[in-house]
């Protein structure tokens, strides 16, 4: 069931708008593989290095990916940059949460933290932008607190706003109020839905702990660190321990093997274990080496936090 909120589907808050800015160009294709490995950003055959800071968390647009850098990945802010091929342009400060792109690449979304001002302060704002322009084209900060007397601190630490993921053209997103309402925005038209309880354990995801192929055809449990269950058939890993990445196509996920895992590990020190990037084609049960890897613990794969 879909609850409508209140009026037409949307807030006084909330605003679209189509963009505007010449297209950027295509740097980074689809069929590209792409990952990090510390320091070091790969993209197809193609390698950039953002040394002394380490990347722990990379989201992939054909026009660029957003990087979350750190120079200290214990106790370090960390600091957001779009890189598009030749440099870097940072944006949010400390001040956003991570950013979600779509499966294409064409969306990209986050939590600004200091958004609208309201008599509170300063509130959370959710922003969809545009990839291939850069252009914002959907925000709110509907259900975000604010009025008078409104201790934003603690409403955030307690209910903390997120954006989940994209449904095609829907964000689906937390705000910060009650016990914390999901909600499923069409960044187009600004039309917003309450998601029941049902609906959100409908909501089929393809990546976290439980997931979903693209197809719809296989179901990965990940809750267990190191090892991927997947239904209804297992495919073959040749090795010991797995960690999901990102899906390459409708079945076929890249994953990390190693026979040796490092359960807890100082992360300003870059890690020693070796391990290998498999394309597992899940129809076929069957994974295929794509790249060794020296430092598994150290890899960041699009759309999945590090271990940091």
């Amino acid at each position: 069931m879909v609850v409508a909120l209140a009026g037409c589907g949307t807030d006084a808050s909330t605003s679209t708008r189509e963009p505007t800015r010449e297209p950027r160009p295509v740097v980074f294709p689809a069929g590209d593989l792409t990952y990090a490995l510390r320091s070091t950003l790969h993209v197809g055959e193609r390698s950039f290095d953002v040394a002394p800071e380490v990347i722990t968390s990379l989201d992939w647009t054909p026009y660029g990916v957003y990087l979350e850098l750190t120079s200290d990945p214990i106790e370090g802010i960390a600091r957001t940059v779009f890189f598009d091929g030749e440099s870097t342009a940072e944006f949010g400060g400390d001040h956003i949460s991570r950013v979600v792109t779509s499966a294409d690449g064409g969306l990209a979304a986050w939590i600004d933290f200091e958004g609208p001002r309201r008599p509170a302060g300063r509130v959370a704002e959710v922003v969809v932008v545009d990839t291939e322009t850069g252009d914002e084209i959907f925000t709110t900060s509907e259900g975000m607190g604010g009025d008078a007397g409104d201790d934003l601190g603690d409403r955030y630490e307690e209910l903390p706003p997120s954006v989940t993921m994209f449904d095609g053209d829907d964000l689906i997103w937390v705000n910060a109020e009650g016990s914390g309402d999901t909600l499923r925005s069409d960044v187009r038209t600004g039309d917003t839905e309450r998601l029941s309880a049902v609906d959100r354990q409908r909501l089929r995801t393809t990546s976290g702990f439980e997931f979903s192929s693209p197809d719809g055809a296989y179901d990965v449990d990940a809750s267990t660190t190191g090892k991927l269950r997947i239904a209804p058939r297992q495919p073959d890993f040749g090795y010991r321990w797995q960690t999901a990445g990102q899906w390459l196509d409708d079945h076929t996920l890249l994953v990390l093997g190693q026979d040796r895992y490092r359960f807890s590990y100082d992360p300003t020190v870059p890690d020693t274990i070796p391990g290998e990037l498999l394309s597992c084609d899940l129809a076929e049960g069957r994974c295929d080496g794509l790249v060794p890897i020296d430092g598994a613990r150290d890899v960041v794969f699009p759309g999945v936090d590090s271990a940091y």
